[in-house]
């Protein structure tokens, strides 16, 4: 859309450039230069202004986007040090184009100018003709515009080209801008979404080995002085689907399915509750099956890291933002691998008044534990992920402002210039 936009700024600027030099073309035409010598003249003007402009543009678009980006991943990571790679082949594209359009335009315009003789090229260009517009076919439209609205009018419609490439330009920059600010407030509600409404337990504990393997008495211990209630659940990686297009994807199965509403929401898009699946069901998250190209009833195949392959029909497809889910039931899982799931991790839910982190620690320090996450963390961590998206967003948003000030400076510019007369008439008819 840039290069779009810029090729008709550059067209704009140097078809009207040739036209108020014709003055001079024809001086230089009666002074026995040839069309090859005046044309270069206007060529190497367009050229060479292209060339510089698209060497800035490259060298200094190429460092200020990569330290922008880098510079809003490093609120979120410990980050090094980065080396710019200057793409050639782009450049060597975006410099074909600029020169392409503007010395393409100067060369059909000069070609133009210069099939006239020398006399008539020193004599100033007729001006177009006036005409009806569409407007005025519309009485009741037309016979309440004020004086200075009717010539705006016909001008609009007597430069059709400038009209369009105003209209475009600024619409243009204008639908950038929205998306600049659009990308920031759709990802804003993600965090509250995931974390608030979805996965609506507190804590997440991972076990160095299957829950029933060794004493729990400690944890449980823990379970009974802090949280307000806890399950088990299974979760492997695994992949989903068959042959070479595969999607990762986490693998959760609870051991009582019954209990997961206290744990985990599942329901549509629309927020309409989606039931825990039955034996041979899965239920997949949003962008999972959308990247799959599954939709419910669809049937596929599940392949976790031991090798298990589970055929499994799409029940439902559930609203999610962070990571790809498949939900199981443990009847499906020991109807297809012939065993049971080995439950290595807990969802916990605190009791009301009681400190996250406090938990956290003391669940930690419980043998066999191996890790615990507390949502609460993660909700801060994405949340710092989406602040770094302002950046970006900013730069778009200065990038669209620039390249609408361009638009509307230069065909202002034009405008105003071509109607000096135009404006001392309207002056001397006595307003102001």
């Amino acid at each position: 859309f840039f290069f779009l936009v810029a090729a008709l700024v550059c067209s704009t600027t140097m078809n009207r450039m040739v036209e108020e030099q014709r003055t001079q073309i024809g001086v230089l035409k009666a002074l026995g230069y040839a069309r090859g010598r005046i044309m270069g003249k206007y060529l190497f003007y367009s050229g060479s202004a292209a060339l510089l402009g698209c060497l800035i543009g490259f060298f200094a678009g190429s460092w200020l986007f990569p330290t922008v980006i880098w510079f809003a991943y490093g609120i979120m990571y410990q980050m090094g040090d980065f080396v710019i790679l200057l793409d050639w082949r782009l450049g060597a594209v975006s410099l074909l184009v600029s020169v392409l359009c503007s010395m393409g335009t100067t060369f059909v315009t000069c070609r133009y100018e210069l099939a006239d003789v020398a006399a008539q090229l020193m004599r100033p260009k007729a001006p177009k003709n006036g005409k009806r517009i569409f407007l005025e076919k519309i009485p009741f439209l037309w016979n309440h515009m004020s004086f200075l609205v009717k010539v705006s009018a016909r001008n609009i419609f007597r430069y059709k080209q400038r009209f369009f490439m105003m209209v475009f330009g600024i619409g243009g920059c204008t639908a950038l801008l929205l998306t600049g600010f659009g990308v920031k407030d759709s990802i804003s509600g993600i965090i509250d979404n995931q974390y608030g409404e979805i996965q609506i337990n507190d804590l997440n504990v991972i076990f160095s080995d299957a829950y029933t393997q060794k004493d729990r008495s400690e944890f449980e211990k823990i379970m009974g002085q802090t949280a307000a209630g806890y399950t088990l659940a299974f979760e492997e990686s695994a992949d989903l689907g068959a042959g070479e297009e595969t999607e990762s994807v986490t693998l959760v199965i609870p051991q009582n399915p019954d209990e997961m509403g206290d744990y985990l929401s599942l329901h549509t898009e629309k927020g309409e509750a989606i039931s825990w699946p039955g034996e041979g069901e899965v239920v997949l998250t949003a962008k999972l099956a959308e990247k799959s190209g599954l939709e419910t009833g669809d049937e596929t195949l599940i392949k976790d890291e031991d090798g298990n392959s589970l055929r499994v029909t799409v029940s439902g497809i559930s609203e999610n933002y962070i990571y790809n889910y498949a939900y199981l039931s443990p009847e499906t899982w020991r109807s297809q691998t012939g065993g049971e799931a080995e439950y290595q991790t807990a969802y916990v839910n605190v009791k009301e008044g009681q400190d996250i982190h406090e938990a956290s620690a003391a669940i930690m320090n419980c043998s066999g534990v191996a890790s615990v996450t507390a949502y609460e963390d993660m909700q801060t961590r994405f949340g710092s992920m989406m602040e770094s998206m302002d950046y970006v967003v900013l730069v778009i948003i200065v990038c669209a402002g620039a390249l609408a000030f361009i638009v509307l400076y230069n065909l202002t510019n034009i405008n105003i210039t071509e109607r000096l007369r135009e404006i001392a008439t309207i002056k001397v008819l006595g307003f102001y």
